[in-house]
């Protein structure tokens, strides 16, 4: 073969593998084109399922990504994304409601009650934390864990920080405007924020503490939940609507802007940076422009939502005032 005929014959070839490359990438993006927005799945779970009962009050996942639930009077509930187990709480431990459910860094199961103060399950054995053993109070609002390790509770009287060995308690003697605190995060700075009953909210560096003069009017009120948004903006739930603080003011959100219903009890930030409002009318979703509410009738299991909680995936857990959770993925 001259070296003019085996040049042509390679230039075929290679026009015949451009063409077969050529169809390929067509291919993918025609089927690619091909498929719509991801559409919403709506999946509820009741004690029908499994659940301990339909009163639940918060979430929490752990390191594998398993989800623990505080249903109520003396029960938790685990769902390892097949199948649902619930403990029922001693007793000799607790003596009301369980409003919160944390987990430490070695997978602890932090309970917060009402009448009975902490309680810690470590998936065999029962231990509770009240003053008789150190903890400052009996009654526990709320829990959040921090990025270092440490534990806060919001008591009627105090924050507490454990962080492993000590508990540590600041009170308005410390520089809080209200020691009554119902809701408690991390911003991405480190920073700790805590919202109370009276509707004071304070943020702590871990030296010192800064109290902030929210607008006058009916947002004054109890502050239901608190979270960050990926922008270091601070949202905050109220049942007259919610809060913006964007580090130098504050915005207020309510009906009249786009929420479903000004009595916000849970706010959620997805990894999209998208704000979810839990509310007694359903929840709402807000992309930065646009808001969008849903409620029974798109699927979820009760329009009373009490909290929040978004996978690193996208997918969403409602929790209801008396039906039980709702599971929002998109497919």
């Amino acid at each position: 073969m001259s070296y003019f005929l085996y040049f042509v014959q390679e230039v075929k070839s290679l026009q015949m593998v451009f063409r077969l490359i050529f169809c390929g990438l067509i291919t993918v993006l025609t089927v690619q084109c091909g498929k719509g927005p991801a559409e919403p799945v709506w999946t509820t779970f009741s004690n029908a399922d499994g659940l301990a009962n339909n009163m639940v009050y918060d979430i929490a996942f752990d390191a594998a990504g398993k989800k623990w639930f505080a249903c109520g009077i003396n029960r938790i509930s685990h769902y390892d994304n097949r199948t649902w187990t619930s403990y029922t709480v001693p007793n000799d431990l607790v003596c009301g409601f369980i409003f919160g459910i944390e987990i430490d860094e070695n997978g602890n199961k932090w309970i917060g009650t009402m009448g009975s103060g902490a309680v810690k399950f470590d998936g065999v054995s029962w231990t509770g934390y009240n003053p008789s053993n150190g903890f400052p109070g009996n009654d526990v609002l709320s829990i959040a864990r921090d990025s270092r390790g440490n534990l806060w509770f919001g008591t009627r009287g105090a924050v507490v920080r454990y962080d492993g060995d000590e508990w540590k308690a600041f009170t308005d003697a410390d520089g809080l405007l209200s020691d009554t605190i119902t809701a408690i995060a991390e911003d991405s700075r480190g920073n700790m924020w805590f919202g109370s009953v009276t509707g004071n909210l304070a943020r702590f560096d871990g030296t010192s503490w800064t109290n902030f003069t929210r607008p006058a009017g009916p947002v004054k009120h109890i502050i239901n939940d608190i979270t960050p948004d990926h922008e270091g903006n601070v949202w905050i739930a109220t049942v007259f609507g919610a809060l913006l603080y964007d580090g130098s003011g504050f915005s207020f959100f309510r009906e009249s802007d786009g929420l479903v219903s000004n009595s916000v009890y849970a706010i959620a930030v997805g990894p999209d940076n998208n704000i979810w409002f839990g509310t007694t009318d359903g929840v709402t979703v807000f992309d930065g422009i646009t808001w969008t509410s849903y409620t029974e009738t798109d699927g979820l299991a009760e329009n009373q939502v009490t909290e929040i909680a978004i996978e690193p995936g996208g997918t969403i857990w409602f929790a209801t005032a008396q039906s039980g959770v709702t599971r929002l993925s998109f497919e």
